[in-house]
């Protein structure tokens, strides 16, 4: 091998091994600096707030009370998560803020992070009784979704309406708290016995 005037093959490889030396020296510093890092923290998986006997009032547009939720147990649940609730019942109340219109129950239920949305899980009662100064209705069915904005409850799954004079069969319903009104999807079958004066 040639070298250049004045560079010996001793230097040259004395160039050689410092190129790498100063390569090696970088990785390592870089694999040092990357492992003192603090490493990103992962959500957390535990509730950020757990309240037991729970009851919270949502009250309108004039003060007066809108509806009532009440449960055993209630947990928030970090990020995007919600909040669960165990046991729920919700009462639904008239304009006047002290008739209860509806009562809800449900196995669980869940709340969407903005308040939007409330989800009755399992098993469903929906009851509207005499003391609403409108007819009696037992509903019962499953997995119930609320907007509680436009005071609507809807369901996919079969649902069973008791009234005094008879009962319908549905797969899938709408109810509006506001109004006297339940909207049977499909499959409705029912029987209607007319009531004695």
């Amino acid at each position: 091998m040639k070298t250049p005037p004045g560079l010996t093959l001793r230097g040259v490889l004395s160039i050689a091994g410092l190129v790498t030396l100063a390569g090696l020296s970088y990785g390592l510093l870089r694999w040092v600096e990357s492992s003192l890092r603090e490493p990103e923290l992962a959500e957390s998986q535990a509730p950020t707030l757990t309240v037991e006997q729970f009851r919270a009032v949502r009250l309108s547009l004039t003060g007066l009370r809108d509806y009532v939720i009440e449960a055993p147990l209630l947990q928030q649940w970090p990020g995007q998560r919600g909040t669960q609730v165990h046991q729920p019942i919700i009462d639904w109340y008239q304009p006047d803020g002290t008739t209860r219109e509806w009562r809800l129950q449900a196995e669980q239920g869940w709340i969407a992070p903005d308040h939007q949305l409330l989800r009755l899980d399992g098993e469903v009662v929906m009851t509207r009784s005499a003391a609403s100064g409108k007819s009696p209705v037992t509903v019962l069915t499953r997995d119930v979704l609320i907007h509680p904005t436009e005071q609507q409850a809807e369901t996919a799954a079969p649902a069973r309406i008791t009234t005094p004079g008879g009962e319908m069969n549905a797969v899938g319903m709408r109810a509006w708290f506001d109004q006297q009104r339940l909207e049977l999807l499909s499959e409705v079958r029912g029987r209607y016995e007319a009531l004695k004066p």
